[in-house]
């Protein structure tokens, strides 16, 4: 089933032959002095331990994160000239000993975003990647603003990731995050046994090896392994356990060394330019990614399904074992998402349909499937390689019982509600005031239908209880000579609002779960706009957000452009489809203005949003301002669409078409190119 592990090296052109310069070795590993230096120099001085003369270390950010090491005598440091940035282009190789590495740079989340990002978002990366992680090269990236809570950079901008893949390591944060991970990762090789370390670095194994060693650090029970808490785009230093991670290191013993699994497409969907995705030709590639660890693609919400047939028989065993896979959801609805495969075959067949935005382990908002696929040989388990679906996140399907779709919209809003992220944070304490406080008022009256009457007294009470404590920080801030104690009431304030949110309500909710369910419903109600537009139209321009009333008009003008709302001939809004017809389209797009309204001028103490439509990377998927409305026949055959865009109605026939506006005329095909302003736009192709 399977051949020599070290055979990949030979698939993948270009990449350089391994060599092993080992000095003589310093008596000592590590002079950290802790507790892991000492187990790592006692384990090289009784013999059992390689330690890190076969290593070497490369800082690439110009010594901004450098590590420091002086640290460890017997590691061998890469020098090179004043060139910085991520090890790729035609001045920099792969390098030719096993070289563990940094380099702690990124650009702005809207303006590039980190290197991985970067790396993720181009074939050629991904290939370039591979070529390191069969060499024995690894490398290390903060991902700076592309793993954090919010949404449209506000906060955050959520998991903006497009693949997931096992060629590097993105620690979570910003500069000298990936400090941590530098040590432990060093750690765990220089404990690998001497014949383990040296038959890795032949076998150029020894970087899967590391990374199988990381993630098997993290599962407290064997079942733990195949769940995707061990195995995040992203990792967090606070999770490290390095004593384990170099125990589990030092047991490698040359027939404990894990297997590697290679992937290889043998067969997939071919989308269908202007039916099941609509780009330009300055987008990436549908195919982000085809190595023999990362396969990774693009999933547009038109798109029925997304079909691979994916051979895992290139995996090896350095002892030539027989392997056992196994194919594992690891973010995703596993509903959506169809593996089969055949006993004591390597190849399998999935089928990927699109789904809402899953929410991460780490508890972001995602826009990517990731399956992983493991070997094991009866002895170890591999580390994963990853099949990923990103879905572009300024689209979103709606689809009837039997999977047909019915609507997509390829410009979505913002799904971020805007509460605050952090439980101490004073706008949960606005919170708890704005729902308790009664009154004839419209948000009053709004939350009157959602709240029952003991909840709000209890709300009250908790308010009053919290707002005291505010009082007597602000009495302490306006006393100079108090600051400090100021400083220290600040804390303990936030520490009580976090507990208050926790503190069961009568019914047996707690208070932070009423609270968000309170404005989750009123996200809800299709008709808020419609019904109440005089009275936010006048909230709007008395907001304390001074754009409000800007945003307001802005996201009405959005609707009506692609058909969900139109305006009367008093200037009044209605919805194009009665009440209680709307589809599940229109209803999306009327949570989007109400979370608008929400934010800006209902609660603008409270929620802090974008309301901008989702934010999406413009190198993997161009904004497409339109809203399609999809068509069947009787016997539920697709007949095209009914596409919404500037306010007008255009009909497309099944194929992409242009269809007559009166008949006679033939379908005309039709062409997709960009504007000044970088959105999608498109066109009747010339006769």
């Amino acid at each position: 089933m399977a051949s020599d592990a070290g055979d990949v090296i030979r698939t993948i052109p270009g990449l350089l032959p391994a060599l092993l310069l080992v000095p003589v070795a310093d008596a000592q590993v590590s002079t950290r002095g802790d507790a892991i230096a000492g187990q790592l120099n006692a384990w090289f001085s009784e013999g059992s331990a390689a330690g890190m003369a076969a290593l070497t270390y490369e800082n690439r950010d110009g010594g901004h994160s450098r590590l420091d090491t002086a640290q460890y005598p017997q590691l061998q440091v890469f020098q090179h000239g004043p060139d910085t940035g991520p090890p790729t282009g035609p001045a920099v190789q792969i390098r030719k000993q096993p070289t563990l590495g940094n380099c702690s740079m990124a650009a702005p989340a809207d303006q590039g975003g980190s290197l991985p990002r970067h790396y993720l978002s181009d074939p050629g990366g991904a290939r370039f990647l591979a070529g390191q992680y069969l060499s024995n090269n690894l490398f290390l990236y903060p991902e700076h603003q592309d793993h954090d809570k919010g949404g449209n950079g506000v906060g955050g901008y959520g998991d903006l990731l497009p693949a997931n893949n096992p060629c590097l390591l993105i620690s979570q944060g910003s500069s000298l995050s990936d400090q941590p991970f530098l040590h432990a990762l060093l750690a765990a090789a220089a404990a690998l046994p001497p014949e383990t370390q040296r038959r890795l670095i032949e076998s150029r194994l020894l970087v899967p090896t590391l990374q199988a060693l990381l993630r098997q650090s993290l599962a407290r029970r064997p079942a733990d392994y195949f769940t995707t808490a061990v195995h995040p785009p992203v990792f967090e230093a606070d999770r490290l356990d390095v004593e384990r991670l170099i125990q589990l290191a030092h047991a490698i013993t040359p027939d404990r060394i894990p297997p590697l699994v290679q992937l290889e497409v043998r067969e997939e969907t071919e989308p269908r330019s202007g039916i099941d995705f609509f780009e330009d030709d300055k987008a990436a590639p549908r195919r982000l990614a085809d190595t023999p660890v990362a396969i990774a693609r693009i999933l547009h919400a038109a798109q029925p399904e997304y079909v691979l047939e994916v051979s895992a028989a290139k995996s090896g065993d350095l002892q030539r074992r027989p392997l056992q896979l196994r194919w594992q959801v690891l973010q995703g609805d596993p509903e959506r998402v169809k593996i089969d495969t055949l006993p004591g075959s390597s190849t399998a067949r999935l089928r990927v349909r699109w789904q809402p935005p899953p929410v991460s382990a780490a508890g972001l908002l995602s826009h990517r499937i990731d399956l992983a696929v493991f070997a094991g040989n009866g002895v170890n388990v591999s580390a994963p390689a990853f099949l990923s679906f990103y879905l572009p996140p300024h689209e979103y399907r709606f689809e009837d019982a039997q999977g047909r779709v019915l609507e997509v919209h390829h410009q979505t809003h913002n799904p971020d509600l805007g509460l605050p992220l952090e439980a101490g944070d004073a706008r949960w304490r606005q919170a708890l005031f704005d729902l308790a406080l009664a009154g004839d008022g419209l948000r009053s009256r709004l939350v009157a239908r959602l709240l029952a009457e003991p909840e709000r007294i209890a709300l009250q009470e908790i308010w009053r209880r919290l707002e005291a404590r505010q009082q007597d920080v602000k009495a302490l801030e306006n006393d100079p000579a108090r600051q400090s104690l100021a400083e220290e009431a600040r804390r303990q304030l936030g520490e009580a609002t976090a507990r208050a949110l926790e503190s069961e309500l009568p019914g047996g909710r707690p208070a932070r779960q009423v609270i968000e369910t309170v404005f989750t419903s009123l996200a809800d109600f299709s008709d808020l706009y419609p019904s109440f537009q005089n009275e936010l139209q006048d909230l709007a321009a008395r907001s304390s957000k001074p754009t409000a009333a800007a945003d307001l008009r802005a996201e009405v003008a959005r609707l009506v452009a692609i058909g969900i709302l139109s305006r009367g001939g008093s200037g009044a809004v209605m919805t194009v489809s009665p009440a209680d017809r709307l589809s599940a389209g229109e209803r999306h797009g009327l949570r989007g203005l109400n979370l608008t309204l929400l934010s800006q001028v209902l609660f603008p103490g409270v929620l802090e949003r974008s309301s901008a439509p989702a934010w999406a990377d413009v190198r993997l998927s161009r904004p497409k301002p339109w809203r399609d409305v999809h068509r069947h026949d009787g016997d539920g055959r697709h007949l095209g669409w009914v596409r919404h865009h500037d306010g007008r109605r255009t009909a497309f026939d099944a194929e992409g078409r242009l269809m007559p506006e009166t008949g006679g005329n033939p379908a005309v095909p039709v062409v997709y190119g960009t504007d000044d302003e970088g959105r999608l736009v498109w066109r009747p192709a010339a006769k």
